[in-house]
């Protein structure tokens, strides 16, 4: 009996030593990242599920009045309601005959356009997640922003989904000229934006968002760390419209009211002095 009893004393000591070393394994893990990986680990996993990626066929130009979808885009989409509303760029969806996004659990919807400001490159669409709603990303502050302060862009460069890169802050205020198009007060970055980004997450290392990528600077297509994105103070002012077009829309009425009273007012004056 007391041979079993020391045999059992002998595994339980066995027991508390791997219990320790597993500890200490553990701690030396945890100690292998630093502050800033650790951060960076955190914000992933949080920002992660808000971002989509968005597939459409497009059609060429005069492609048999498009009965067929020649051509495949891939881009990027940002969730900004638990009810399927996603925010991505203009250049996205435009001209898409279908829009299929896929959530970060992957289920698959087919989308709808909202509504869309070209100007500032942006729309919004929609999807029914059914019963099971889509996570929101938390909204930061663009203005607040400074040159060096790390960033993480977040997208499906190339149909690779769920890929992050890291950068800092280059320059705000940027005016760059694409395709024709002039958008200005940009955020520069260089996290590595690649086709396929166009729409995605550029968040800080609290999970915030505080863009949109919209464009890179490259000669041969792909990223030489030169990037781009809309700030999301933009995506703020012109959101709640593109979200409520009817809203969007009520807001000119007071101008026009203001204009159509001016004119009667000099068109009456007009008339006093042809008199």
């Amino acid at each position: 009996m007391f041979r079993r009893l020391g045999i059992f004393a002998k595994c339980s000591r066995i027991a508390v030593l791997i219990l320790f070393a597993s500890l200490g394994l553990i701690r030396a893990n945890a100690s292998a990242y630093t502050a800033q990986e650790l951060a960076t680990i955190k914000a992933y996993r949080e920002v992660a599920p808000s971002v989509v990626n968005i597939t459409t066929n497009l059609c060429e130009p005069g492609y048999f009045y498009c009965a067929v979808p020649s051509m495949k885009g891939i881009g990027s989409g940002v969730v900004l309601r638990p009810d399927g509303l996603i925010i991505t760029n203009y250049h996205v969806v435009y001209g898409a005959r279908d829009i299929e996004v896929t959530v970060f659990d992957r289920r698959r919807f087919k989308a709808r356009i909202i509504a869309s400001d070209p100007g500032d490159d942006l729309s919004v669409i929609k999807v029914d997640p059914g019963r099971k709603p889509l996570k929101a990303i938390r909204l930061g502050d663009s203005h607040a922003l400074q040159i060096g302060q790390r960033v993480l862009a977040l997208g499906n460069p190339f149909g690779l989904g769920e890929t992050l890169t890291a950068g800092v802050v280059s320059m705000t205020g940027r005016t760059v000229k694409d395709k024709g198009k002039v958008y200005r007060d940009l955020i520069q970055t260089d996290a590595t934006i690649n086709p396929g980004n166009s729409g995605g997450a550029l968040v800080d290392l609290s999970g915030r968002l505080i863009g949109i990528c919209t464009a890179i600077v490259s000669p041969n297509g792909a990223s030489i760390r030169i990037g781009f994105a809309t700030p999301v103070s933009r995506v703020r002012k012109v959101a709640p419209g593109l979200m409520d077009p009817g809203r969007r829309s009520a807001a000119w009425i007071p101008f026009v009211l203001l204009v159509f009273l001016v004119l009667r007012m000099l068109y009456s004056r007009r008339r006093r002095v042809a008199g």
